[in-house]
This record gives structure tokens, C-alpha cells and sequence, in this order.
């Protein structure tokens, strides 16, 4: 059974602070800005010495767990979740936008639709691009929503496709397409590394910014690499879509992100413009 509107009047979150910069142990943090949801204040900082821009106090991983789990997509479906306009550089407004509110067959619709035009036909040409799609190709994608753009591979080039994704009600559509889910969460990555399970690309759309450790994270995803292996992040470019919003612990800059790839021992391509509100970089060994 889908959870009642009133559920998600009553959203609550277990906070925790940070001392430091989490990219650079940077112990000088300026304030940045701040949103309210649903009457919870949620504050940012940036380190001007690697420039991350980040929430603090942050909600706990246990708690995104459960949000993830039980309420993300199960809103966005709804039209429930947090909006903010003003955010972006030369905004503007697409077809999938609406103020009102949707049932959930409607709003699955929506945002299936969305995904096509958005994720599957801007993922798919970098990967065309960076490697070759065909049938024995091996492609993860971690925070994959409603498998749209993994469907699409599978459609396309015959790919072996593989899903990590958190929500609920996002699975019951995975499962629909026939992918193989093999985790709920980002961090499970570790494990899948150690159980020498291997992938040509995994794919980071919407979903780094939305974890609370995204260096391990990656470096989890950087044992799941085949020999010659990608990794695909897109993520809100903070120089031209400042997105702060409740589920974004993290927004980067092209110099935040190369300083995590760096870290990470991983070598960096930024394949996105200056002024696109979506930076979209490859990860790949050094």
C-alpha cells in the first residue's frame, strides 16, 4: 500500500554537524545559504579552500536511508516533493513542470517520460563516446530511479544492465523492466566490490550529491570497475544551479568534483560546458 499524504507532513530527520570540510579537512566553513521543508531548516557552508559547497548540520545516513527508502520517489510521483524556484542561471520551465498536484499514475507517467528525454538521451551519447555499447558490455547504474535510461541501453545495444536504487516504489517499476537489482544503497558498493563482481560503466545521474560520504562512495565504485571501466557522474553544477534542496547533502563545482576524482586516485574529464546547469564528468584510472 502507497503511504498516506499525511506521512509526508510528518518527515523527520536525525541531524549531525561537521567540524571540518569532508573533501579537505578544511576547518574554516563559510555560511552559503539555507532552505525550508515541511518546517525543517536545512543550512549550507562552502569551503573556500577546495570549494565544496555542503549541508551542516546534515540529516544522518540512517536517516536518508529511510527517506530514500519509503518517501522520494513515492513524493516526486505525487508532485509532493520540495520545490525551489530561482535556483538556476537563466532558468526556464520544461513540459514536465506542474504546480499541481498528481495521483501517482499520473505522476509515474510524468516522470518515466522525463527520464527519456533528460537521463536516457544525455547519458546515452557520453557513454557512446567514452566506450562500446554493445551486448557484452556490463552497466551499472547506482540511484537509477525508475531504470529508464538502463532500459534503454538494454533496448538499444543489448547491454547487461544492473540497478542500485534505495526507493520502494521505484523498484516495483525496475523489476517491471526485467533489470537485476543487486542493492538499495550507494555504500553497498563496497561489498559488491569484494564479492568480485565487475562492471564496464557505473553510472552516477542525480545520485553522488545525494549520498553523505560521496569520496568513499566513489572509491567503492572504483572497485567495481572492469579493467578500462568508467564512471558516469551528473550532478548540479553549483555555479550555475545552486540546488540547494533537502536531498542534496553536497552540490559540487567543476574544482570540488576534480578534487574528489583526484582523491580518489581517478583521472577526470569534464564533458560538460561552463554554463551548463548540469555537470557531467568521466571518472576513469589514472
Amino acid at each position: 500500500m502507497a503511504p498516506s499524504d499525511d506521512k509526508y507532513k510528518n518527515v523527520a530527520f536525525d541531524f549531525e554537524a561537521l567540524d571540518e570540510c569532508p573533501f579537505c579537512d578544511g576547518r574554516t566553513v563559510i555560511p552559503n545559504g539555507r532552505v525550508e521543508w515541511l518546517g525543517i531548516d536545512f543550512w549550507y557552508v562552502v569551503c573556500p579552500q577546495c570549494g565544496l559547497k555542503f549541508m551542516n548540520p546534515r540529516p544522518t545516513r540512517e536517516s536518508y536511508k529511510e527517506f530514500y527508502k519509503d518517501l522520494f520517489w513515492q513524493q516526486k510521483i505525487r508532485n509532493a516533493g520540495f520545490h525551489q524556484p530561482g535556483q538556476m542561471w537563466q532558468s526556464g520551465t520544461y513540459k514536465w513542470d506542474n504546480e499541481k498536484k498528481w495521483d501517482p499514475k499520473e505522476g509515474l507517467e510524468n516522470r518515466l517520460e522525463k527520464h527519456r528525454e533528460q537521463r536516457a538521451k544525455t547519458i546515452i551519447p557520453v557513454l557512446e563516446g567514452h566506450m562500446d555499447l554493445n551486448k557484452d558490455a556490463r552497466i551499472l547504474e547506482v540511484g537509477c530511479g525508475f531504470g529508464v535510461t538502463l532500459s534503454e541501453l538494454r533496448k538499444q545495444y543489448g547491454c547487461k544492465v544492473f540497478a542500485i536504487e534505495p526507493s520502494d516504489e521505484a523498484q516495483k517499476v525496475i523489476k517491471e523492466f526485467g533489470i537485476e537489482l543487486i542493492g538499495n544503497y550507494a555504500e553497498e558498493l563496497e561489498d559488491i566490490g569484494k564479492k568480485g563482481r565487475r562492471f564496464d560503466a557505473i553510472i552516477f545521474s542525480h545520485a553522488l550529491e545525494n549520498t553523505v560520504d560521496p569520496l568513499a562512495v566513489t572509491r567503492f565504485a572504483d572497485s567495481c570497475l572492469d579493467k578500462g571501466g568508467i564512471i558516469y557522474v551528473q550532478t548540479p553544477n553549483l555555479l550555475v544551479f545552486d540546488q540547494m534542496n533537502p536531498y542534496h547533502p553536497f552540490i559540487f563545482s567543476n574544482s570540488s568534483l576534480a578534487f574528489l576524482a583526484d582523491k580518489a586516485g581517478l583521472a577526470y574529464k569534464r564533458v560538460s560546458e561552463p554554463k551548463d546547469k548540469m555537470l557531467t564528468v568521466i571518472f576513469s584510472s589514472k
